[in-house]
């Protein structure tokens, strides 16, 4: 502590000192709740072929069909490029929350559909959520980019897309011990 230096420059000073880790955190944990609902197919799959009459085709469709989203993932980051991450990370979270919650509607038989529109809806539902996901990541991204200095982007980005994929697998164990081991996987 050096009283020479006047207070205001001192607080500036410790400003730069700040690290970013808690606008890193947040948006690595934000990351890693996209991965849960969205990369464990295999845990409802089977239960959503039962409740629904699928074929096994017809089940593979409706898998297949989130991924389409990758083609046009950079739309999103678009969107955090535009508004910033945090109305990316806010929009994506709360729009995906809807349209998976649409989906398990959809799912379960709350809405009447013709046997002929079951797999399209659901195709379509679920590529709109898979976007509303990349909403986040885009603004998970944005705020690693803009907020890690030079030689720690890449470890940033590296650690977030790692927990994306155990958020994946501590989602499937965490509902599984929940759940049990039920007929119905759609039921909760």
């Amino acid at each position: 502590f050096n009283s020479d230096i006047p207070q205001q420059e001192r607080h500036r000073q410790r400003r730069k000192v700040d690290t970013n880790v808690c606008s890193i955190a947040a948006a690595i944990l934000a990351s890693m709740v996209t991965g849960g609902t969205s990369y464990s197919f295999g845990l409802y799959g089977g239960a959503l072929k039962k409740s629904l009459h699928l074929s096994q085709s017809q089940l593979d469709t409706i898998s297949s069909a989130n991924f389409i989203s990758g083609f046009v993932s950079w739309a999103p980051g678009m969107v955090a490029d535009k508004f910033g991450p945090r109305f990316a990370i806010s929009a994506g979270g709360f729009l995906s929350c809807f349209l998976l919650l649409l989906y398990w509607d959809l799912a379960r038989g709350h809405f009447e559909l013709p046997e002929t529109m079951v797999v399209p809806v659901l195709s379509a539902v679920g590529l709109v959520a898979f976007m509303t996901l990349s909403l986040v990541t885009g603004g998970v991204f944005k705020t690693i980019v803009t907020t890690c200095g030079p030689g720690t982007k890449g470890s940033a980005v590296g650690a977030a897309k790692g927990y994306v994929g155990l958020g994946a697998g501590a989602y499937a164990i965490l509902y599984q011990a929940l759940k049990g081991s039920s007929d119905n996987a759609l039921n909760f």
